[in-house]
């Protein structure tokens, strides 16, 4: 669920935290993955480079950030590009004003009192998102209590709007891809749907493959133009993740010899139509796509034994990034690779917790993190050497970026 809020606590830290990097050494040993993926028994050791996009106390447009969630909330996702810009909801003072606002590492990209078709934003979304052409899109509140979806520049759609021949009355988390088609769950009077901004994909009440639909999750849509969600059924099934024209994975699938009752989609969607979720089986829940049993609670990654997961994200090159908790803490992983773990040292600071991670096609990946001082920032991980160049989730060479 997300909020809009007004915000009254202030704080700021000093002292810089940027260019470090932590080596990891350990090994991780996954046989029944390496069989179902064809990767090494043994991943190779991965070393990080760790850049502070932007910490409390940084002053970006004027304004001195103060956190990047709201204290009675967990952190949120950043969003990052092909091109590893990262983007990010922060809290801020200014003078004696308290606001909110989505940012770069060196821009003001949107914040609260921002002009917008006429009306003033009065709230803005903790999640963002941002394709590789550099557009960043959120959910914003609007003066007149209208709930809509606008970039900078743009306000692409409003609830009041009517799409596909419903009349929006409430708008959910947007997602975008490079050309530039947004895709979104809306409310209206009968039902919820799946929209974009010029169609209606999907609406409660319709049959997807046989099913009826009763309510959706957020969608992803990846630059192929297929949108992803979950939804619930009225049937049989209890919920699936699905396109509009195809279920691509249920509630009672087998997938690497566990049966699922249920699932969670965070959403997550590459460019090969590969998605990758939490499932729950009888006796444990793991991390998936639609055809592999990536890891499950109890398996051991850097050392550590994975009691629980967050929601995961995918890349082109089907390296999956998630939070997970073990006996004593949690971390960022892939299903290769533990990237940040509680007590870890970064710059000089000792970690105390880490957010939901986001991942581009480069394998970098952004996060929020906490530190013992009272201090935090979004971290951007940087893998600094590749998988074996066989493997199926080896990422490109950095340099080939453009």
């Amino acid at each position: 669920m997300e909020y809009f809020a007004c915000l009254s606590d202030i704080g700021q830290f000093d002292q810089p935290i940027r260019g470090c990097r932590i080596i990891r050494t350990r090994w991780t040993v996954f046989p029944a993955l390496a069989l179902a993926m064809s990767i090494p028994t043994l991943a190779a050791p991965i070393t990080y480079h760790f850049t502070a996009v932007a910490k409390t106390g940084d002053m970006i447009n004027g304004k001195t950030l103060t956190g990047f969630k709201l204290p009675s909330f967990g952190a949120n996702s950043p969003a990052i590009n092909a091109s590893g810009h990262v983007a990010f909801y922060a809290t801020y003072s200014e003078g004696g004003f308290a606001g909110e606002g989505i940012f770069t590492g060196t821009s003001a990209v949107l914040k609260t009192g921002n002009a917008a078709n006429g009306q003033t934003l009065d709230g803005i979304g903790f999640v963002p998102a941002i394709n590789d052409n550099g557009t960043v899109v959120v959910r914003g509140l609007l003066s007149s209590q209208a709930l809509a979806i606008l970039t900078p520049t743009t306000l692409l759609v409003k609830s009041g709007n009517t799409i596909g021949g419903q009349t929006l009355t409430d708008i959910g988390l947007p997602a975008i891809n490079n050309n530039g088609i947004v895709a979104f769950v809306g409310s209206f009077s009968s039902g919820t749907g799946i929209f974009t901004q010029t169609a209606l994909l999907a609406k409660s009440g319709e049959s997807i493959a046989g099913q009826t639909v009763t309510s959706f999750g957020p969608p992803a849509i990846n630059n192929r133009g297929t949108v992803a969600f979950q939804c619930w059924f009225s049937g049989e099934i209890s919920t699936a993740i699905v396109t509009p024209a195809a279920v691509l994975v249920k509630a009672s699938d087998t997938i690497g010899g566990k049966t699922l009752t249920d699932l969670f989609f965070g959403p997550a969607l590459n460019s090969g139509d590969t998605v990758a979720f939490v499932g729950v089986f009888p006796g444990g829940t793991g991390v998936f796509t639609q055809k592999v049993l990536l890891v499950q609670a109890g398996d051991t990654i850097g050392g550590q034994t994975l009691t629980s997961f967050g929601n995961p994200v995918i890349n082109d090159h089907g390296v999956v990034a998630f939070f997970a908790t073990y006996p004593g803490g949690a971390g960022v992983f892939t299903q290769t690779s533990v990237i940040a773990e509680t007590g870890d040292t970064i710059c000089g600071r000792t970690l105390l917790g880490v957010g939901q991670p986001a991942i581009n096609s480069y394998g970098e990946v952004a996060f929020a993190g906490f530190f013992s001082d009272g201090s935090s920032a979004i971290i951007l991980a940087q893998p600094m050497n590749v998988l074996d160049s066989g493997s199926e989730i080896s990422a490109p060479v950095k340099s080939s970026r453009p």
